[in-house]
C-alpha cells in the first residue's frame, strides 16, 4: 500500500503492472478486473461494516509468484504512480 490513497479514480484506460525483481509477471487492464470492485465492496458491506479508512485488497488477475527475501515487487497503475517494496524477513520474536 502506497503512501496515500486516490478516491474517485476512474478505472477505465488504467493499466497496472506487477514487476518481479525487473520482470514483468503481470499486465492487465485495471477496469477490465474479473470482480469489479463495486460489486466485491457490495457484497462485503452485506456481512460487514466498512468505515472510512478501511482497506479491500482485490490482488490481481493471475497465479502468484513466490518471492523470497531480497526480492524487490513493484506495482504501477497507470495516472496512479509506481509503488516498489523490498520482501524482508520477518523479525524473530522477543
Amino acid at each position: 500500500m502506497g503512501p496515500f490513497i486516490l478516491q474517485g479514480q476512474d478505472m477505465r484506460g488504467m493499466r497496472t503492472d506487477v514487476r518481479l525483481n525487473d520482470r514483468q509477471v503481470h499486465s492487465f487492464d485495471t477496469g477490465d478486473m474479473i470482480f469489479d470492485p463495486g460489486v466485491v465492496i457490495g457484497e462485503i458491506s452485506k456481512y460487514n461494516t466498512l468505515i472510512p479508512g478501511d482497506v479491500v485488497w482485490l490482488g490481481t488477475d493471475d497465479k502468484p509468484h513466490n518471492m523470497k527475501v531480497g526480492d524487490v515487487l513493484e506495482i504501477e497503475i497507470t495516472g496512479i504512480g509506481l509503488l516498489q517494496n523490498q520482501v524482508v524477513a520477518e523479525a524473530p520474536e522477543r
